[in-house]
């Protein structure tokens, strides 16, 4: 009887708590800044700096995500905003990565969509698909790394072809952009990356607002997940393993 009763603790102590499972991100030691939404709050659960949000905009939702829960960005979805401070530095190299899923893209209206990046007049660095070409789905289009507003270096635009397609709009992808003081490269799911040689030293001195923002409430909904800052720029197979991995339990 007593064995019985012990047995029955502990098969419902583990319904009870398997849903409240804590991920951590891969190569952990690497990590400076790190959302995972898993506990539904806005709240980093890695970081260097502020784990709170300074600003947040829209409205704060979650749902499943590439693994535990995920952002709701978008119409009626969020967009968040952290101190840049400690958390994330373009002084040294190092990698930030995300998980997205689109929503309806085909079907809905918009114009372009912001994953990330730094929202400002006076130094703008983002992650963002293009409004145009209209007649083709998001998913079709190149995603822009954008320069803009900046005083000390000329506007750029660094375009990469997105993962998959139209047949795999709506499917967990990932985004992974690294640097150094003269390169970028942007890595999509478990793809080799595609680099740019810059003309000019990236660092911090050309972004002087103190924010970077992490999803965007307007125009087409997706779901942001995992949202990783590590210090170091992660190679092509580390970025597979990441990729992998996370996808091994999607249906």
């Amino acid at each position: 009887m007593k064995r019985f009763l012990l047995f029955l603790f502990i098969c419902i102590f583990a319904a009870v708590y398997a849903d409240d499972v804590i991920y951590y991100p891969e190569y952990e030691d690497s990590v400076s800044f790190y959302l995972s939404f898993d506990t539904e709050t806005t709240i980093a659960d890695i970081c260097d700096g502020n784990k709170k949000p300074r600003a947040t905009a829209g409205k704060v939702q979650f749902a499943e995500g590439v693994r535990g829960k995920a952002l709701v960005c978008g119409a009626n979805g969020a967009g968040l905003r952290y101190e840049r401070k400690d958390n994330i530095t373009f002084n040294r190299s190092g990698t930030l990565l995300f998980f997205f899923k689109a929503i309806d893209w085909k079907q809905s209206a918009g114009l372009r969509i912001f994953f990330g990046g730094i929202e400002a007049g006076n130094g703008f660095l983002g992650f963002q698909l293009p409004a145009k070409p209209i007649e083709i789905c998001p998913c079709e289009r190149f995603l822009n790394i954008a320069f803009r507003y900046n005083k000390k270096i000329p506007d750029k635009t660094f375009s990469a072809r997105m993962p998959g397609g139209e047949k795999e709009c709506g499917k967990w992808h990932m985004i992974a952009f690294s640097w150094t003081s003269d390169q970028i490269r942007v890595n999509m799911d478990n793809l080799p990356g595609q680099s740019y040689r810059l003309d000019f030293t990236f660092c911090d001195e050309f972004f002087a607002y103190g924010l970077f923002s992490v999803g965007h409430n307007l125009n087409r909904k997706y779901l942001l997940d995992e949202f990783t800052v590590y210090n170091r720029r992660l190679n092509d197979g580390e970025l597979a393993d990441i990729f992998n991995k996370y996808m091994k339990n999607i249906k």
